[in-house]
């Protein structure tokens, strides 16, 4: 019964943003290539990316509703809503989004580049899995994942709003560009994929 009252939740969450897709940024200047059966993952198997915080300490990406209602239940993270669509399994044309996590400052990184996760690990990350399967490049009605860290409290995060993302850059919470983490499908279940 649990399992399909998840299911019922999380459908009727991405199903309350079809009807209110005007509560969504949409991306600036980005421009999709148009997705193609040859080449892209079924949009229909994308699950929400989830993420909670614990305020100045911590952010956390997770698509299992399970482990988010541990974390926020358990763990004393704040649910924070629904960062993007992802995929749990490979798709094609997806990379892994792996997961690193870092036991001294509690901090929470992901990334698409391996040679990144090395370098993460061969200074003191533990390796958390694989978090989901995204796009490597801006194919398949894609959009950009930006990447922003804010070293003084150590908290890596990522969004797929462009607004939060320039806000982020231009305030005073000292927030670092990271660059695009990857490429997501947006929040909007409904929009073209």
């Amino acid at each position: 019964m649990k399992s399909s009252l998840t299911v019922t939740f999380s459908s009727a969450l991405l199903l309350a943003f079809c009807a209110s897709s005007s509560a969504l940024a949409p991306a600036k200047n980005v421009t999709a290539t148009a997705p193609s059966p040859l080449t892209c993952g079924d949009p229909s198997d994308a699950v929400p990316l989830y993420f909670m915080e614990i305020a100045g300490q911590d952010m956390y990406y997770a698509t299992g509703i399970g482990f988010v209602t541990t974390l926020v239940g358990d763990l004393a993270y704040t649910f924070l809503g629904i960062a993007a669509r992802v995929f749990t399994t490979q798709e094609l044309s997806t990379v892994p989004f792996f997961h690193l996590h870092n036991d001294q400052t509690s901090d929470n990184f992901y990334t698409i580049s391996a040679t990144d996760r090395e370098l993460a690990l061969e200074t003191g990350w533990g390796d958390a899995g694989i978090a989901a399967y995204i796009y490597p490049s801006q194919i398949c009605g894609s959009v950009p994942l930006y990447g922003l860290y804010q070293s003084v409290d150590t908290i890596h995060f990522y969004t797929i709003n462009e607004t939060t993302y320039d806000a982020m850059l231009a305030g005073t919470g000292g927030w670092a560009d990271q660059g695009i983490a990857g490429y997501v499908l947006d929040l909007n279940p409904c929009a073209a994929d």
